[in-house]
């Protein structure tokens, strides 16, 4: 992420500041993320470690998936052993018992981002950890089984885009959208910059979805995430391919 975009990242408004001691606030979002998390970039570059720690493996945003009505478990198992965590949620208007309510749900079923080594994540998804059994890697299905596990490798989310993709879904918005890559219609293949309104500093390509002009993210192998509606004056390109 360039300089001009890490201005315009947010505080996030439910941070996890476990190791401060307090509880996260529930405005907007569920969210488990600590304050550290935009310094991951700056002290977990792409090209390594700080100096002291070059031998040591990297932290990374894994991506973990929960068996059925277990994502909260797990959310609790995790953040007692101090890793940081990110549980995306949204509200959608449902009918229940005949009436139209705004409920509050994770935007995206048994899913959670967790920033931890490969080595700390075999705590939780290999055995005998007694997790294993219902919380697993979220697997790359596009790339080579690994000799190690007999399985493909886990999908992992660089630190400017999950940093990007926790911007956007931060938004307090009901009309985020989660979208099937066959319903992701881009108008160009430029990568923007929204300047202005809720979602100021998301960086994505401009798409349609639900009729509307929004601005997509993509998070390869997991999912395509929408904006609300964003208008043209609202939209910077700030990359033509």
């Amino acid at each position: 992420m360039d300089k001009e975009s890490k201005k315009h990242t947010p505080a996030l408004p439910n941070a996890d500041t476990r190791r401060g001691g307090n509880n996260p606030s529930c405005a907007g979002l569920t969210s488990c993320t600590s304050p550290e998390v935009q310094s991951h970039q700056t002290e977990n570059s792409h090209t390594g470690m700080s100096s002291d720690c070059v031998h040591k493996e990297k932290k990374q945003w894994f991506v973990l998936r929960a068996t059925y009505g277990r994502t909260e478990k797990a959310l609790g198992v995790l953040q007692t052993a101090n890793v940081e965590t990110y549980l995306p949620m949204h509200y959608v208007v449902k009918e229940i018992n005949g009436k139209r309510k705004l409920v509050h749900e994770p935007l995206l079923s048994n899913i959670i981002f967790a920033y931890m080594t490969r080595e700390k994540t075999h705590e939780f998804v290999k055995e005998p950890a007694i997790t294993a059994k219902w919380l697993k890697y979220y697997t790359d299905k596009t790339k080579p089984v690994e000799k190690e596990t007999g399985k493909n490798p886990p999908v992992t989310i660089p630190d400017n885009e999950m940093l990007n993709f926790i911007k956007l879904t931060s938004v307090n918005s009901e009309h985020i959208m989660v979208l099937l890559p066959e319903r992701c219609h881009f108008k160009s293949g430029d990568l923007v910059r929204v300047i202005d309104g809720a979602f100021t500093g998301v960086v994505g390509r401009v798409g349609r979805a639900a009729g509307q002009q929004r601005v997509i993210v993509v998070l390869e192998g997991v999912c395509n995430v929408a904006t609300a509606y964003i208008p043209n004056d609202f939209i910077q390109i700030i990359e033509t391919f």
